[in-house]
């Protein structure tokens, strides 16, 4: 993850904490406090909580302030849905647009990836794996249709807990993401979206099995 602003790494330091469950839903998140700890004014502060409260971890409730939000699992179930649908249009969309540029970059993820399975890196594949996506939708013209799928994909990151809840998945995707950039470097279109379909559906039914496994116990 490329930092750019104080406000930027609190973001991620505060999200990765809500998503691995270091903080807990309705748990208060305090701003003076995380100034302190961070050795920064309040601003940069109140700027990533904002940022969290827009992509719905955070609600902040009027006079009593921040607090860690429960997960509506419902709404992240629709949210994946329609990231799937969305970003196998962004595939199809982007395959004519990449060029050796990208297939180079895609190359050199891949291997990143492959590091990060052997060392059983489960966050640093996670943060490979959307550079490799975020690449290949960023490679087309239709910057909105891109702009969606990264907001979506920005609510839903407790998603990305799958790499931990399923020891063998960052293997299997590891192997769905050398298929799907063999069906691009080979223009094939229709292999692309029906490679990256069944990678984004067989990955959500693990997640929100895993998910039904932890609640029935």
């Amino acid at each position: 993850m490329d930092f750019h602003t104080k406000n930027d790494i609190i973001y991620q330091i505060l999200k990765d904490k809500i998503i691995d469950g270091v903080l807990k839903p309705g748990e208060r998140i305090i701003i003076t406090d995380l100034a302190a700890e961070f050795n920064v004014s309040p601003m940069p502060v109140r700027e990533a909580i904002k940022r969290l409260q827009q992509d719905e971890y955070v609600e902040v409730i009027p006079h009593i302030g921040a607090k860690v939000a429960s997960m509506e699992w419902d709404k992240l179930r629709e949210i994946l849905l329609i990231l799937t649908e969305l970003e196998v249009l962004a595939a199809k969309l982007a395959a004519p647009f990449i060029g050796e540029k990208e297939v180079n970059a895609l190359n050199d993820l891949i291997q990143e990836m492959e590091k990060a399975v052997e060392e059983k890196d489960n966050r640093r594949y996670a943060e490979l794996n959307k550079k490799f996506h975020s690449i290949i939708y960023g490679s087309s013209p239709y910057k909105y249709l891109n702009e969606l799928i990264m907001n979506l994909w920005n609510k839903s990151e407790f998603y990305r807990t799958l790499f931990t809840k399923s020891e063998s998945r960052s293997a299997t995707s590891l192997r769905e993401h050398k298929e799907w950039l063999k069906a691009i470097i080979d223009k094939d279109a229709e292999k692309v979206q029906q490679i990256l379909r069944q990678h984004k559906e067989s990955a959500y039914d693990i997640f929100f099995q895993s998910h039904e496994k932890e609640i029935n116990r």
